[in-house]
């Protein structure tokens, strides 16, 4: 019970996916899966690590400009293990966690900061797939101007100093919020620095083509499953508006609605119910199931090798402290 109500959120996500299988009929859905064409979609998983490998680089890159020297190749291991906790509270955050236990001395705002200007970066970018919709539909416009405000207004609390000093004094007042208040004051720092252009540019480049890719994956999978009379700019759209939409339910990686949402939006563009489902079931399979099991190894060797260089962060007088409580414990068990 205490689990279930401290991810509560998460259950509710999870039986509205639930919910969108049931509603769809399962055995139609089964029936669209079959039918999937298995070549096609294999040809999706090189595709899809490229566009973890993109945004890995470009969380690399922001770290580099801020200070933390962390060779590449761990920087991808931990944005491959971070999406083991994806659809768990502030799991796009897992990152910081395992960054600050292998490197403890890294402040975890600045780390933070790394986050969030990442992600703010690729949610914008992929909101622009609905550009192409904004002139012929007065509806699109209101959400990609709604979505611009939110994005502005997000920036500009961050960066106008007396705006982000007044948020951060607004989190002190609840209790739960009052253990960030270390990492609130550093998280601005790091922000403004990756603000500057010889920071943004490459950022930006490299989270562009994961955005791209990601458009280019969600085609494929509307080809891999016989939706062939979709067109790229038609898929680009749908999936951009998923993602603005489901971003806004505050939904832990949201989930179930962003697979209800883009369900609608298919039938809208006259794709049946269940194969509108199947086609965001089989995008978020890649994107994130087919990367969590990839990243699985990568947290559990994260996790050890955490442990391993705490032990060895520690001096001699701390080392022989946990040796003597290990053996008292042992003594205590036998």
């Amino acid at each position: 019970m205490r689990w279930a109500g401290r991810y509560w959120l998460l259950l509710l996500a999870a039986a509205g996916l639930v919910a969108l299988v049931v509603a769809v009929n399962p055995p139609r859905l089964v029936a669209v899966l079959s039918r999937m064409r298995w070549q096609l979609a294999l040809l999706m998983v090189p595709v899809t690590l490229v566009v973890y490998i993109c945004q890995g680089t470009a969380w690399w890159v922001a770290l580099r400009r801020t200070g933390v020297r962390i060779s590449l190749f761990r920087c991808l291991t931990l944005e491959f293990a971070g999406q083991v906790f994806v659809y768990l509270p502030l799991g796009d955050l897992a990152r910081v966690a395992l960054m600050h236990r292998a490197r403890p001395r890294e402040r975890v705002g600045a780390l933070t900061g790394t986050v969030v200007f990442q992600e703010l970066t690729y949610m914008m970018l992929v909101g622009f797939g609905v550009l192409p919709r904004v002139a012929s539909r007065l509806d699109v416009t209101l959400l990609v101007l709604l979505m611009t405000a939110l994005h502005v207004g997000v920036v500009t609390t961050i960066v106008w100093k007396p705006a982000y000093d007044r948020g951060r004094r607004l989190a002190e007042r609840f209790k739960p919020l009052q253990r960030f208040d270390r990492a609130l004051r550093e998280l601005r720092p790091a922000f403004l620095e990756l603000l500057g252009w010889r920071s943004a540019l490459p950022i930006i480049a490299l989270q562009s083509a994961a955005a791209l890719l990601s458009f280019v994956l969600f085609h494929m999978a509307l080809l891999a499953l016989g939706l062939t009379h979709i067109s790229f700019v038609t898929s680009t759209f749908i999936l951009g508006l998923s993602y603005i939409l489901a971003g806004m339910s505050f939904v832990p990686g949201g989930l179930g609605a962003f697979e209800g949402l883009l369900t609608i939006l298919m039938v809208g563009n006259g794709v049946p119910a269940a194969a509108g489902a199947a086609a965001g079931l089989v995008y978020r399979s890649f994107t994130d199931l087919l990367t969590a099991l990839i990243g699985a190894p990568f947290a559990l060797v994260a996790s050890r090798r955490n442990r391993g260089d705490a032990r060895k962060a520690q001096g001699p007088r701390a080392r022989a402290d946990e040796l003597r409580r290990d053996r008292a414990g042992a003594r205590a068990r036998s």
